[in-house]
């Protein structure tokens, strides 16, 4: 097995051991005006960006299933996959206690084996965990493929350059740690995380994690290893582009409204696949990386 190959491993079984261990607790701390402001951010980006009335969804990444359990409760028909087996098996459950319909399975986002089937598919907060370039192209090319024409992908990222408190930031790297509590009824949720390596050359990150839970029963200590990359406004962009996606439009924090200059926490992209029947992804050795220099033209003197 190449080093790539075991990067890539690596990246993901600790991706997987984190949300097998922490996933539920997790989604205890994060307040449900934070679902329903991404929900509502969802459906706007279904009726304004979508070619064709939505109805099909798939996301790529379904976690605990917070989303399409959410879309399938305002009429959706959803199918979700994760890599962790665990939040499968949690998702599964929380679908048949609302008693809704979904298709939900373990996969890997970058074995997608659909073909112009859905009419919006989900990418949020993923693409910053798969371990390189050609994983993000892998799995954005997929999603590409997956949808009909006219249909619409709606991915986030975390802003590295966001200047307020939070994990996956320049600002808590150059620190060299972070430090964080969340609360939920009867519980506490701590989390410590230390800067173990950064790579700025390809904006790759490695923390040590520790997480502390804390009820009033028991006290439950996880120590993890999380991997992520720094993906700026240009570059998922690029990315986006480079799969073949058109009209790509970046909103901060799940506004409604698209800015030029983002400096907000999370960035939301909505991108279309082209109607065009002859549209194909780019290139991606003709595409120029953001952080290439551009060619300065020959002289004429």
């Amino acid at each position: 097995m190449d080093s790539s190959k075991n990067a890539r491993k690596t990246t993901l079984e600790a991706s997987r051991s984190y949300y097998a261990q922490l996933g539920y607790y997790e989604e205890l701390t994060r307040p449900e005006s934070v679902t329903k402001r991404e929900l509502d951010f969802l459906e706007y980006a279904f009726r304004t960006h979508a070619t064709h009335k939505v109805r099909d969804v798939l996301d790529v990444a379904c976690g605990s299933g917070r989303h399409v359990l959410g879309l399938a409760h305002r009429g959706y028909q959803c199918v979700g996959q994760d890599y962790t087996p665990e939040q499968i098996q949690t998702a599964k459950a929380r679908a048949k206690h609302d008693g809704l319909s979904i298709k939900l399975s373990q996969g890997d986002a970058t074995k997608l084996k659909y073909r112009n089937k859905f009419d919006a598919a989900l990418a949020l907060y993923i693409l910053f965990l798969l371990p390189d370039d050609d994983s993000i192209q892998t799995c954005l090319r997929q999603i590409h493929r997956a949808l009909k024409p006219g249909g619409i992908l709606v991915c986030n990222t975390a802003n590295p350059y966001y200047n307020g408190e939070s994990w996956f930031t320049l600002k808590s790297i150059h620190k060299g740690y972070y430090y964080n509590e969340d609360h939920a009824p009867n519980m506490r949720f701590i989390s410590i995380d230390k800067v173990k390596k950064f790579d700025p050359l390809h904006g790759t990150a490695w923390w040590q994690e520790t997480h502390i839970i804390q009820t009033p029963k028991t006290t439950k200590i996880y120590t993890e290893h999380e991997h992520y990359r720094l993906l700026t406004y240009w570059d998922t962009l690029h990315h986006l582009q480079t799969a073949g996606f058109k009209n790509n439009k970046c909103h901060p924090d799940w506004n409604t409204k698209p800015t030029k200059k983002p400096k907000t926490e999370w960035l939301a992209f909505v991108s279309q696949k082209t109607t065009n029947p002859t549209q194909t992804p780019t290139n991606p050795e003709k595409t120029r990386n953001p952080h290439q220099p551009r060619k300065q033209p020959k002289s004429t003197a």
